[in-house]
């Protein structure tokens, strides 16, 4: 028995193959470093007075350079799939490099992550934020802000609805477990197609949880600079969490269902409609999440639970 993927692999991989990032003396790094805690405080602190949902667990937050988040990233991954299957002796060592490959790229894109698998933690890429923040020439503290909002809501997501892990894990565990015994992956998209409705699923939930959290980081009336940050940003093109891009490049999911644009979309439509407080509701249960079409009309979701 082994696992799907050779982890350890996949961020010594990650690690030699990601650039370290923008060249910072050692006394602004360590600024930097206090000024991401700080806003992740902060930006705790935004999320809950928007969104209506209050913290109830502890969690730890991490600032981290490229490598150690790729290190963490897989770390996730590895507690989100089943822990051993009987795969080809190759497979590991295969899946590892790509993942790796994955990584790097992905390490130079992704600013923030919240982890609710191992931890639970919150992660912020310090090289990656440095630099797009340069990129984009906007407020430091405005932007660190936002963006950990935005991880801080996913926090209180998962807090308000422990279930959503466990589904997702679920859905994971059906698609891979049954390669026991085969002796290549070439069946897993034939097992992948008789799981739409299990894949479906899942795509609304990671759609939904993004958008959410998009939604409440646009509406931090505390960023002076919020306009700019979110023109240019947005300018800048789709910044994907590395869960929702992973997963889609694993499950095969149409890339247009997980992009922040369609959950946002509905959630922002719900908010305006019922209030943060009457969207809250979607977390007590698994039924109450929208199915595909719900989460292309809102309006359809809200005559199904009103």
């Amino acid at each position: 028995m082994k696992q799907l993927v050779d982890w350890k692999l996949a961020a010594s991989a990650a690690k030699t193959l990601l650039p370290a990032g923008p060249k910072i003396v050692k006394q602004d790094a360590a600024r930097i470093v206090e000024e991401l805690r700080i806003a992740a405080g902060e930006g705790l602190v935004e999320a809950e007075k928007i969104s209506k949902l209050v913290s109830t667990a502890p969690s730890q937050t991490l600032v981290v350079d490229r490598a150690g988040w790729a290190k963490a990233v897989s770390q996730n991954f590895a507690a989100m799939l089943p822990a051993e299957l009987d795969v080809p002796a190759m497979v590991p060592a295969v899946a590892g490099a790509e993942l790796g490959a994955v990584l790097s790229v992905l390490g130079t894109r992704v600013l923030g992550q919240f982890d609710p698998f191992v931890g639970p933690r919150l992660l912020l890429n310090a090289p990656t934020i440095t630099q797009i923040r340069g990129d984009l020439n906007v407020n430091a503290r405005d932007f660190y802000l936002w963006i950990a909002t935005h991880e801080q809501t996913h926090r209180l997501q998962f807090e308000q609805a422990p279930w959503i892990p466990e589904v997702m894990k679920s859905i994971l565990a059906q698609a891979f477990e049954p390669m026991a015994g085969q002796n290549s992956m070439s069946q897993l998209g034939e097992r992948l197609k008789s799981m739409k409705s299990e894949v479906s699923e899942l795509t609304s939930i990671m759609s939904v949880l993004e958008g959410h959290a998009m939604v409440v980081m646009n509406d931090v009336t505390s960023i002076r600079s919020i306009k700019t940050i979110r023109r240019r940003f947005e300018a800048r093109g789709e910044n994907r969490s590395a869960w929702a891009t992973l997963l889609g490049k694993l499950l095969g999911m149409d890339e247009k269902a997980l992009q922040y644009k369609r959950g946002a979309k509905f959630v922002r439509h719900i908010v305006d409609e019922i209030g943060y407080e009457g969207f809250n509701e979607i977390f007590a249960a698994r039924e109450l999440f929208p199915n595909a079409d719900e989460l292309d009309h809102p309006e359809r979701w809200l005559a199904r639970t009103r």
